[in-house]
Protein backbone atom coordinates (compact mmCIF):
# COMPACT_ATOMS: atom_id res chain seq x y z
CA UNK A 1 0.00 0.00 0.00
CA UNK A 2 1.60 3.44 -1.06
CA UNK A 3 0.87 5.90 1.72
CA UNK A 4 0.79 9.32 0.79
CA UNK A 5 2.32 12.41 2.63
CA UNK A 6 -0.97 13.27 4.73
CA UNK A 7 -1.21 9.90 5.86
CA UNK A 8 2.19 9.59 6.72
CA UNK A 9 1.49 13.12 8.59
CA UNK A 10 -0.98 11.77 10.31
CA UNK A 11 0.94 8.59 10.93
CA UNK A 12 3.56 10.65 12.40
CA UNK A 13 0.94 12.99 14.51
CA UNK A 14 -1.26 9.46 16.21
CA UNK A 15 1.99 8.10 17.03
CA UNK A 16 3.58 10.85 19.11
CA UNK A 17 0.15 11.60 20.73
CA UNK A 18 -0.93 8.38 21.30
CA UNK A 19 2.18 7.35 22.80
CA UNK A 20 2.19 10.52 24.85
CA UNK A 21 -1.31 9.72 25.83
CA UNK A 22 -0.26 6.34 26.95
CA UNK A 23 2.53 7.16 28.85
CA UNK A 24 0.55 9.45 31.27
CA UNK A 25 -2.18 6.53 31.34
CA UNK A 26 0.36 4.36 32.66
CA UNK A 27 1.33 6.63 35.31
CA UNK A 28 -2.28 7.31 35.93
CA UNK A 29 -3.09 3.59 36.30
CA UNK A 30 -0.11 2.84 38.72
CA UNK A 31 -1.10 5.77 40.79
CA UNK A 32 -4.82 4.67 40.87
CA UNK A 33 -4.04 0.89 41.48
CA UNK A 34 -1.84 2.05 44.54
CA UNK A 35 -4.64 4.72 45.74
CA UNK A 36 -7.44 2.22 45.53
CA UNK A 37 -5.27 -0.35 47.79
CA UNK A 38 -5.08 2.11 50.38
CA UNK A 39 -8.74 2.90 50.22
CA UNK A 40 -9.60 -1.05 50.17
CA UNK A 41 -7.11 -1.41 53.17
CA UNK A 42 -8.75 1.35 54.76
CA UNK A 43 -6.16 3.60 55.38
CA UNK A 44 -7.07 5.96 53.24
CA UNK A 45 -10.69 6.65 53.60
CA UNK A 46 -10.86 10.30 52.33
CA UNK A 47 -10.03 8.21 48.64
CA UNK A 48 -13.39 6.49 49.02
CA UNK A 49 -15.48 9.58 48.47
CA UNK A 50 -13.53 10.12 45.07
CA UNK A 51 -13.56 6.34 43.86
CA UNK A 52 -17.47 6.62 44.69
CA UNK A 53 -17.90 9.75 41.89
CA UNK A 54 -15.44 7.49 39.50
CA UNK A 55 -17.91 4.34 40.08
CA UNK A 56 -21.20 6.38 39.08
CA UNK A 57 -19.51 6.66 35.62
CA UNK A 58 -17.58 3.18 35.04
CA UNK A 59 -19.47 1.93 32.17
CA UNK A 60 -19.42 5.11 30.01
CA UNK A 61 -15.72 5.33 30.93
CA UNK A 62 -15.07 1.89 29.86
CA UNK A 63 -17.51 2.16 27.00
CA UNK A 64 -16.04 5.61 25.33
CA UNK A 65 -12.21 4.13 25.98
CA UNK A 66 -12.78 0.80 24.48
CA UNK A 67 -14.71 2.50 21.70
CA UNK A 68 -12.11 4.89 21.17
CA UNK A 69 -9.24 2.02 21.08
CA UNK A 70 -11.31 0.25 18.61
CA UNK A 71 -11.92 3.15 16.26
CA UNK A 72 -7.92 3.70 16.29
CA UNK A 73 -6.88 0.02 15.88
CA UNK A 74 -9.17 0.81 12.53
CA UNK A 75 -7.85 3.79 11.05
CA UNK A 76 -4.15 2.18 11.54
CA UNK A 77 -4.89 -0.69 9.77
CA UNK A 78 -7.41 0.24 7.39
CA UNK A 79 -6.80 4.01 6.38
CA UNK A 80 -3.26 4.46 6.77
CA UNK A 81 -2.88 0.52 6.35
CA UNK A 82 -0.22 -0.71 9.31
CA UNK A 83 -1.31 -4.39 9.18
CA UNK A 84 -1.40 -6.11 12.36
CA UNK A 85 0.42 -8.80 13.22
CA UNK A 86 -1.33 -11.96 14.63
CA UNK A 87 -1.17 -11.28 18.45
CA UNK A 88 -2.46 -7.55 17.38
CA UNK A 89 -5.34 -9.40 16.30
CA UNK A 90 -5.91 -11.26 19.59
CA UNK A 91 -6.02 -8.49 21.54
CA UNK A 92 -8.03 -7.05 18.98
CA UNK A 93 -10.69 -9.59 19.51
CA UNK A 94 -10.65 -8.74 23.32
CA UNK A 95 -10.90 -4.79 22.84
CA UNK A 96 -13.90 -5.20 20.54
CA UNK A 97 -15.77 -7.60 22.27
CA UNK A 98 -15.74 -4.70 25.09
CA UNK A 99 -17.28 -2.48 23.37
CA UNK A 100 -20.32 -4.68 23.28
CA UNK A 101 -20.05 -5.49 26.75
CA UNK A 102 -20.20 -2.02 28.06
CA UNK A 103 -22.17 -0.49 25.78
CA UNK A 104 -25.06 -3.22 26.41
CA UNK A 105 -24.11 -2.85 30.31
CA UNK A 106 -24.47 1.22 29.71
CA UNK A 107 -27.82 0.58 27.88
CA UNK A 108 -29.57 -1.56 30.66
CA UNK A 109 -27.35 0.37 33.36
CA UNK A 110 -25.73 -3.58 34.72
CA UNK A 111 -23.40 -3.56 36.44
CA UNK A 112 -22.62 -7.73 36.95
CA UNK A 113 -21.01 -7.25 33.23
CA UNK A 114 -18.01 -5.80 35.27
CA UNK A 115 -17.16 -9.57 36.01
CA UNK A 116 -16.84 -10.14 32.13
CA UNK A 117 -14.84 -7.57 31.52
CA UNK A 118 -12.43 -8.29 34.21
CA UNK A 119 -12.12 -11.93 32.52
CA UNK A 120 -11.85 -10.24 28.80
CA UNK A 121 -9.26 -7.30 30.41
CA UNK A 122 -7.17 -10.12 32.17
CA UNK A 123 -7.21 -12.45 29.09
CA UNK A 124 -5.93 -9.28 26.74
CA UNK A 125 -3.78 -7.99 29.33
CA UNK A 126 -1.63 -11.64 29.46
CA UNK A 127 -1.58 -11.27 25.79
CA UNK A 128 -0.41 -7.84 25.30
CA UNK A 129 1.79 -8.17 28.50
CA UNK A 130 4.01 -11.09 26.17
CA UNK A 131 3.33 -9.18 22.97
CA UNK A 132 5.05 -5.94 24.76
CA UNK A 133 7.57 -8.64 25.85
CA UNK A 134 8.53 -10.05 22.14
CA UNK A 135 8.60 -6.31 20.94
CA UNK A 136 11.31 -5.53 23.56
CA UNK A 137 13.42 -8.31 22.60
CA UNK A 138 12.61 -11.20 24.94
CA UNK A 139 12.67 -14.74 23.69
CA UNK A 140 9.56 -16.20 21.95
CA UNK A 141 7.73 -18.80 24.55
CA UNK A 142 5.15 -19.65 21.63
CA UNK A 143 5.41 -18.75 18.36
CA UNK A 144 3.46 -16.30 16.47
CA UNK A 145 0.54 -16.99 15.25
CA UNK A 146 0.95 -15.09 11.74
CA UNK A 147 1.91 -17.11 8.30
CA UNK A 148 4.89 -16.07 6.50
CA UNK A 149 3.27 -13.67 4.33
CA UNK A 150 2.01 -11.34 7.24
CA UNK A 151 3.56 -9.17 9.91
CA UNK A 152 6.00 -10.30 12.47
CA UNK A 153 4.44 -10.18 15.96
CA UNK A 154 8.74 -9.60 17.38
CA UNK A 155 8.71 -6.63 14.98
CA UNK A 156 7.20 -3.27 16.59
CA UNK A 157 5.70 -1.10 13.93
CA UNK A 158 6.64 2.00 16.04
CA UNK A 159 8.51 2.61 19.27
CA UNK A 160 8.28 5.62 21.63
CA UNK A 161 9.96 6.80 24.59
CA UNK A 162 12.09 3.21 24.25
CA UNK A 163 8.94 0.91 25.01
CA UNK A 164 5.86 2.62 24.01
CA UNK A 165 4.54 0.11 21.16
CA UNK A 166 0.69 -0.60 20.49
CA UNK A 167 0.92 -3.71 22.65
CA UNK A 168 1.65 -1.60 25.46
CA UNK A 169 -1.10 0.75 24.30
CA UNK A 170 -3.37 -2.43 24.72
CA UNK A 171 -1.87 -2.90 28.04
CA UNK A 172 -3.01 0.87 29.49
CA UNK A 173 -6.40 -0.29 28.22
CA UNK A 174 -6.76 -3.68 29.53
CA UNK A 175 -5.77 -1.86 32.87
CA UNK A 176 -7.93 1.02 32.59
CA UNK A 177 -10.75 -1.47 32.04
CA UNK A 178 -9.55 -3.72 35.16
CA UNK A 179 -9.27 -0.29 37.25
CA UNK A 180 -12.89 0.56 36.35
CA UNK A 181 -14.10 -2.94 37.34
CA UNK A 182 -12.12 -3.07 40.79
CA UNK A 183 -12.59 0.69 41.71
CA UNK A 184 -16.76 -0.36 41.56
CA UNK A 185 -16.43 -3.50 43.50
CA UNK A 186 -13.80 -1.88 46.50
CA UNK A 187 -16.67 1.38 46.16
CA UNK A 188 -19.99 0.01 46.02
CA UNK A 189 -18.90 -3.65 46.98
CA UNK A 190 -22.22 -5.05 45.64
Amino acid sequence: MIITPEKEALLTFLNHYLACATLIGLIISILWLISLMLVWSGVWNGGRKVFESIAEYILPLGFFATLFSTIMSLVYSDYLGVLPCGLCWYQRVFIYGMVFLFGMAWYKRDTKILDYVMLFSGVGLIIALYHQSLQMGYSELIPCPAIASTIDCAKPTFVEYGFITFPMMAVVLFCFTILLALTFKVTVRK
